[in-house]
């Protein structure tokens, strides 16, 4: 019966449905702007699953709670903003699976991650948005707009990572769980 129960732990959907399952839930939970686990469970799928199990996990995550969002808030399920964020978790995890994490280069790669999507986005939101006029001077206003929220991001990526990151290494019993390739170990 353990052997049973330690292949399911083991099984890369078993990390999937964690990873789908917190993602959702810390997205639905009241939270500050932008304070979300997706960045940290974008990189921690690109670092421990295969790339597309990992892009199928933080876009199910991302899809799941956009449909919750929409019954819950009434906002549209799908629309232009959509394909600049799955778009940038994407990238996120196509650049996160090359990375060899290390304690150095952990905080930067979060960092990068986080101020790569939040320039990407806010590109979506002042070309679809309407808000801002379609010149050099309105994207400036948009980027200088979402400021606070790009501070909030970088806390809250960093946090959350981490947090991530570190629970799998103590309470999963490090490589038992998540398998003698995994990147982030070599840090921890």
């Amino acid at each position: 019966m353990q052997q049973k129960n330690n292949n399911f732990i083991n099984s890369h959907w078993s990390k999937i449905i964690w990873i789908v399952a917190i993602g959702v839930f810390g997205r639905l939970m009241p939270h500050v702007p932008n304070v979300t686990p997706i960045m940290g469970l974008s990189l921690f799928a690109s670092a421990n699953l295969s790339r597309w199990l990992s892009f199928l996990a933080i876009l199910v995550t991302l899809f799941v709670s956009d449909i919750c969002l929409a019954l819950v808030f009434g906002y549209p399920i799908i629309g232009y903003f959509t394909l600049f964020t799955y778009t940038g978790f994407a990238l996120t995890i196509l650049i996160g699976s090359r990375l060899q994490y290390t304690k150095r280069s952990f905080p930067f790669y979060i960092l990068g991650a986080s101020s790569g999507f939040w320039i990407w986005t806010n590109f979506g939101v002042w070309l679809t948005s309407g808000f801002y006029p379609k010149t050099l001077a309105g994207l400036a206003a948009c980027y200088s707009m979402a400021l606070p929220f790009l501070r909030n991001a970088l806390i809250g990526d960093l946090v959350w990572s981490y947090f991530i990151f570190g629970v799998f290494y103590v309470f999963l019993k490090k490589k038992a769980v998540l398998g003698k390739d995994a990147k982030y170990f070599k840090f921890c």
